[in-house]
């Protein structure tokens, strides 16, 4: 895998899809078409899974029934591996499953996975907080009933138009890596966001320099006992864990934290703010137009990004306040400062931040740099490039995506394209990088799919 900035999106692309490659010659389809292809068995995959699995289950004997197929770049179902960080909770209600929103009653709610794994009535002691490693261990027991419907190690290397009909296609194509091909009637993009690298770090990733996506597996790397300098970027909650975490497991290490703005904002838990990630929220923001929705995405923003929650606060804070009272400095937190030039001294860098305010400069020299910038949604995903003929796009140049999460394709276009988890920029807070409406969504898209399905 290359560390150059060529690879950015090959390294860090959630399903691992290669940039989209847009086809000269319009391929007839090399085998039987299924009916609904998914790219990605995260947790938008795995809830429009179940949905679909209780459908299927209350459908008359002998009823046909559509198929569908998933393509997973990872060897097996997980959730943010990287960060998987013992002790670390989730800034999210257990209640909003990849089901329960949907249906209660379904097999495959949060609760049913407690019960079945025994430990309902411990659960209920802890107060309602899920740790990071139990929501891990849940998407993997819900995924794991589906395995006959996905297809696990394999990328999407590119999509094809195909079954050409009046010079639009009724199929799509996709090749995977392994040279295999699949044909669809209709297609479910459910990739993810993509981790955010400010540009001037893009041509330094590496072994020693990383996004924190992949935080636990490139730090497994280095001596815990070394005298190492870490520089840790970023105001949210991965960058305030990834902290926390550095300082009680490198007790010699010198840490550097480093914000744009002020540091370690708490997050909004406002419960009449929060209600921002409702149901009934995706419809008003959905209505609004692309420059009401910025409006209004500023305004949940410190609801899910640039802040932490009390007790990280209050972790970091009481250790830098022990230091002191011990007279040694660990860590050190630097506010109100970007990166405008970095140098590699050695095998560690050398890196130039500008206060944007006073204009005042520092130089942090570091070994390790991890990099808790968040994540981005492209207004078009890559994936697609192929198929933008077709696509109708916004001011924006993204696809116009329907209510029912349907991009709006022209005349004579065969295939309904879906996506699931990539439109935060058209439904707001609840696809903000929020698992709060993926049982909601993939009913949604579900819907939709069989209603089309049987015109």
């Amino acid at each position: 895998m290359t560390e150059s900035s060529t690879g950015l999106c090959q390294m860090y692309n959630e399903t691992g899809l290669k940039s989209a490659e847009v086809l000269e010659t319009v391929a007839e389809p090399a085998v039987t078409a299924i009916d609904l292809a998914c790219i990605g068995f995260g947790p938008g995959g795995i809830s429009l899974a179940a949905a679909y699995s209780d459908w299927r289950d209350v459908q008359p004997q002998g009823a046909s029934v559509p198929s569908l197929r998933f393509i997973e770049r990872r060897p097996g179902p997980a959730w943010q591996p990287g960060l998987l960080i013992r002790g670390a909770d989730l800034n999210h209600h257990f209640l909003r499953d990849f089901a329960t929103p949907r249906d209660p009653r379904s097999r495959f709610t949060f609760a049913c996975y407690l019960k079945e794994t025994g430990r309902l009535f411990q659960f209920g002691h802890l107060g309602g907080r899920v740790s990071r490693v139990e929501w891990n261990d849940y998407v993997v027991w819900t995924a794991r009933h589906f395995d006959p419907l996905v297809r696990y190690g394999l990328a999407v290397r590119s999509i094809a138009p195909a079954a050409m009909r009046n010079g639009a296609p009724n199929l799509i194509e996709l090749e995977l890596d392994d040279g295999s091909r699949m044909a669809a009637r209709n297609l479910v993009v459910s990739t993810g966001q993509f981790p955010r690298v400010p540009e001037p770090f893009r041509p330094h990733l590496g072994p020693r320099m990383f996004h924190s996506a992949g935080f636990l597996d490139r730090i497994s790397a280095f001596d815990r006992a070394a005298p190492l300098k870490i520089c840790v970027l970023g105001s949210g909650q991965s960058a305030g864990e990834t902290l926390l975490w550095l300082y009680d497991h490198f007790p010699n290490a010198q840490l550097t934290s480093v914000h744009r703005g002020l540091p370690f904002r708490l997050v909004d838990i406002g419960h009449f703010s929060n209600e921002v990630f409702f149901p009934d929220q995706v419809p008003y923001f959905h209505a609004l137009s692309p420059e009401k929705r910025r409006m209004a995405a500023q305004e949940y923003h410190l609801t899910n990004f640039s802040a932490v929650d009390i007790d990280i606060s209050q972790g970091l804070y009481w250790r830098m306040y022990e230091d002191r009272v011990l007279g040694t400095t660990r860590a050190e937190v630097i506010a109100r400062h970007a990166a405008s030039e970095i140098e590699p001294v050695g095998e560690g860098f050398r890196i130039r931040f500008v206060d944007g305010l006073s204009g005042a400069e520092r130089m942090v020299d570091a070994d390790i740099v991890v990099l808790c910038t968040g994540y981005h949604e492209p207004a078009f995903p890559p994936l697609l490039e192929p198929l933008r003929k077709w696509i109708v796009t916004d001011s924006s140049g993204g696809p116009e995506v329907a209510l029912d999460y349907r991009v709006r394709t022209a005349s004579g276009f065969g295939p309904a394209l879906y996506l699931n988890g990539v439109t935060e920029r058209t439904h707001g807070a609840s696809d903000a990088s929020s698992l709060s409406m993926t049982a909601l969504k993939a009913q949604t898209i579900l819907e939709s799919f069989l209603t089309n399905r049987n015109r």
